[in-house]
């Protein structure tokens, strides 16, 4: 009986890893739409296996005649605003205590600007709160005119106008240094995207840089990371004086807000004593009011990274803690739109803390290269695949006769177990990875002879499993410990790497425990 029970379970065993081996190589084909596809996950593939975006970043050459506020001491101070008229029909938000994190109640946003990462919203409140302006009159256009000529006389008796060709670049700050520190700081910006992959090289006589990235959902962000210079600007939105900029604050951070099943994202600055001083003034200046005549009037502030609006708004109480909380994006009862105003906050608030470009780069071009490895050598791959593991298999066969068989067809079957993992668990595929993965078959292989070779001495089944895997796992250690550190790095080809180690080990334990029970 207890020979019949081994028996069975030997087919049994034999029986999942054929059909495994089957579903891993040659997929679950199923009909849709009249063809038939595989319904496995695909395997996801590293740049120089699946081609890359090409993008040339080229030094800002662009320069304007502008009308701007300079200090007594010839300082620039912010661009003349030019007059606008679109002001009278806007939906207009109002900020307040920037002290509490609230969720917005917000049913609409309008005038929307690019942002460093991806799209935020801007007219977004800091306490929460909205209003609809209503007001669409001739006297609302005559009230705003007067109210704008009374504020630019008041900045005119402490700036002075003047019109200066404002460049991109400076031609004092086009030199080598300042191409090695850009791209040093674009790489660090890029290294801090989760899951990041890229390539970067410098011209170091025009200053070009060439950045190779993957064309993923990252590509967008990561864009964006090389040709923000970082500047953030708080900016008198009638004038376009700048009120505040990146000196004065001491950090910036993300945070978010939930309540009522709405979730908000926020970026926090946090200003240093002057700059505190400073918000606190702006604060009791750039309100709601009321004219004489009972017409609403307010006056607006802009927070711009590098001349993009994230937002305008003006306070509706003071603030006095030296902290402005400023919304991104909608209040959501959509976790995924959360998300991306989140890692919208993330990436501004990343900028804010670190070093502003010492360039402006602007695209010159951005190509698909796609990668021919695998249309040129992935055949010829599978087919000495094909031939080594029939060898192994023969040479096991020819030597331990059925054992040897039986370990063939489980070996056959952890390389396909290892490949399903693989495109279940998101491991990036490179050629790193590969050549970790053919490790992980040999390390397997390594194991199966030590096994077969204590069977082949009479050793019991459960003595010769675990003898083997005590032997195995003592020598490859400094392998397992490689595994785990390289698991939880940031960049994917290190990743790659520690994620195909980590699944090959464990697999193989797991398997070895199968079979021993």
């Amino acid at each position: 009986m207890e020979k019949s029970l081994k028996i069975v379970k030997v087919i049994s065993i034999l029986l999942i890893a054929i059909l495994v081996s089957l579903i891993a190589f040659g997929g679950i084909n199923l009909p849709k739409k009249g063809l038939w596809k595989n319904i496995l996950k695909d395997f996801q593939f590293g740049m120089e296996l699946e081609g890359y975006r090409e993008l040339h970043f080229a030094l800002d050459d662009s320069e304007e005649e502008k009308e701007v506020f300079v200090d007594a001491e010839g300082n620039y101070k912010g661009t003349v605003k030019e007059e606008s008229t679109d002001e009278a029909t806007e939906t207009e938000n109002q900020s307040g205590e920037t002290g509490d994190v609230t969720a917005p109640e917000q049913t609409e946003n309008t005038a929307t600007e690019n942002t460093t990462a991806e799209n935020a919203t801007a007219e977004n409140t800091t306490d929460g709160t909205q209003e609809t302006n209503s007001v669409t009159s001739e006297n609302t256009t005559e009230n705003s005119e007067q109210q704008n000529i009374a504020e630019e006389a008041k900045v005119e008796e402490e700036y002075k106008k003047e019109t200066r060709t404002i460049k991109a670049n400076e031609e004092e700050d086009i030199n080598i240094d300042n191409f090695e520190k850009s791209k040093k700081l674009i790489q660090k910006r890029l290294e801090s995207i989760s899951q990041y992959e890229y390539n970067i090289r410098q011209d170091s006589v025009t200053g070009e840089i060439i950045v190779e990235l993957p064309d993923n959902n990252n590509f967008t962000i990561s864009q964006s990371l090389i040709s923000t210079a970082g500047n953030l600007e708080i900016i008198d939105y009638q004038t376009g004086l700048i009120l505040l900029d990146k000196s004065y604050i001491n950090s910036a951070s993300a945070i978010a807000s939930a309540e009522n099943n709405q979730y908000q994202a926020y970026l926090q600055l946090e200003f240093n004593k002057e700059g505190k001083e400073i918000l606190n003034k702006i604060s009791k200046e750039y309100i709601e009011s009321t004219s004489g005549d009972g017409t609403s009037e307010k006056k607006y502030v802009s927070v711009n990274l590098d001349d993009q609006t994230i937002i305008r708004t003006y306070f509706g109480d003071e603030l006095d803690q030296g902290i402005l909380q400023i919304p991104i994006g909608n209040a959501s009862t959509n976790y995924d739109e959360y998300i991306e105003s989140a890692q919208t906050a993330s990436r501004i608030a990343y900028l804010v803390n670190n070093e502003t470009l010492p360039l402006n780069y602007k695209l010159s071009s951005d190509n698909f290269i796609k990668s021919t490895l695998i249309e040129q050598y992935g055949l010829y791959a599978l087919i000495v695949s094909i031939v080594v593991l029939a060898l192994i298999s023969i040479y096991l066969i020819i030597k331990f006769k059925f054992k040897g068989f039986y370990a063939a067809v489980l070996d056959i079957g952890y390389i396909a177990i290892l490949t399903l993992a693989g495109r279940y668990m998101n491991v990036l595929i490179t050629l790193n990875s590969l050549v970790v993965f053919v490790l992980s078959i040999l390390i397997n292989y390594i194991f199966t002879i030590k096994v077969l070779n204590y069977l082949s001495k009479n050793e019991s089944k459960k003595s010769a499993l675990l003898k083997s895997m005590k032997e195995l796992y003592i020598s490859i250690i400094p392998i397992c410990i490689v595994a785990i550190v390289f698991t939880f790095m940031s960049s994917v080809v290190i990743n790659s790497i520690g994620m195909t180690l980590f699944w090959g080990l464990f697999v193989q334990a797991i398997c070895s425990l199968v079979v021993l029970i």
